[in-house]
């Protein structure tokens, strides 16, 4: 389960592997994994037949840390239970993207998930306050802010149908392009993509005036091949995981807002889990939690390094003003939407007394 909260900051991004060759390998990689569990010469285990079924969705493919370590989690979950749960993954993305993803949680077709903001937002909009653009910039406010809100917030999802297991960082937000981007204008002459269901994100791009393209994830590859989009707002993790970053020239410093995650299960489908399977599961997530956060943010520095030698690197400390205003406007378009201005106000009162 350490494996799974160290790891799972890289998935809560959405940009680990995803796209329809990876589904078509999570398929295949899923069809030999059952078939190697119902083989004749398969070891077989000393359990009670399964009563109750898990059913998780991640774009990890089962072959990647994060696949394996959900696997051992299904052993330990057998294990504490004497059998009786049963963890089925939909690995690689094959429950589809995130939006998806949260329709299946609705409808009862899953029991739960890991995901960004994006799909957070659509249980809970409220969450979105932590991506709001330029409102928590770094991780001391963003540890600050999840302290004292964390707890409403965690109630907001009780109160939709959820229960918030764990909560992740997929690192800071950065724009890459093809070409320099300096000031907010330098935006208008570029395609910035626009990721489908980011009410954040959208905001982020019309308040800089530009024309966004709005695509999901598996489109952007092929979009910066063919020039239809040039620019992408996302972290070093996504870009260096996805490689994006083969097919851009620039990466603006220093990093700004957090992208935040959270790995969520329907509250009826845990509670009808044995005692012991749900204290297993939440009781893991706890004791971890400060190894989960490090890992995500630990993982970002390394790909922002990484990215560096191979990037040029644009300043925007001569234009902050510029953006600040920019981000500004684009919070303020969202308060009343998706978060009450109340709530922004409160966590602009935490940032501004000590960030």
């Amino acid at each position: 389960m350490l494996r799974i909260l160290l790891t799972s900051s890289v998935l809560l991004v959405a940009v680990l592997l995803s796209g329809d060759s990876i589904r078509s390998e999570a398929r295949a990689e899923n069809a030999k994994a059952e078939s190697a569990e119902t083989s004749p010469n398969a070891n077989p285990e000393p359990t009670a037949e399964p009563t109750h079924q898990l059913r998780i969705a991640t774009l990890a493919p089962r072959q990647s840390d994060l696949g394996r370590a959900f696997q051992q989690l299904r052993k330990e979950l057998k294990e504490v239970t004497n059998g009786q749960v049963n963890l089925k993954m939909y690995d690689g993305g094959v429950a589809g993207d995130e939006m998806t993803v949260v329709r299946k949680m609705r409808v009862g077709q899953l029991d739960g998930a890991l995901l960004t903001s994006t799909g957070l937002g659509a249980l809970v909009p409220q969450v979105l306050v932590l991506q709001a653009p330029g409102l928590i910039t770094s991780y001391p406010a963003l540890d600050d802010v999840r302290a004292k809100l964390g707890p409403d917030l965690v109630a907001l999802f009780d109160k939709a149908g959820y229960e918030l297991i764990s909560w992740g960082d997929s690192g800071q937000v950065r724009i890459f392009s093809k070409h320099k981007v300096q000031h907010p204008n330098d935006l208008k002459n570029v395609r910035p993509w626009v990721w489908r269901g980011s009410p954040t994100m959208k905001a982020f791009v019309d308040a800089a005036g530009a024309n966004g393209v709005t695509m999901g994830l598996p489109e952007v590859f092929s979009a910066l091949q063919t020039g239809m989009v040039d620019t992408v707002i996302a972290s070093s993790i996504g870009v260096l995981a996805f490689q994006w970053h083969t097919k851009l020239k620039t990466m603006t410093k220093p990093g700004g807002g957090i992208v935040v995650g959270a790995y969520v299960i329907k509250k009826e489908r845990l509670s009808a889990l044995p005692p012991a399977a749900q204290e297993h599961i939440r009781q893991s997530a706890k004791e971890h939690a400060e190894e989960f956060r490090e890992g995500g943010r630990r993982l970002d520095a390394e790909a922002s390094k990484a990215l560096a030698g191979r990037l040029k690197s644009v300043n925007l400390w001569r234009n902050k003003e510029a953006w600040d205003a920019v981000q500004r406007d684009a919070r303020n378009s969202l308060a009343g939407r998706l978060y009450s201005k109340s709530l922004m106000t409160r966590v602009q009162e935490i940032v501004g007394k000590n960030y």
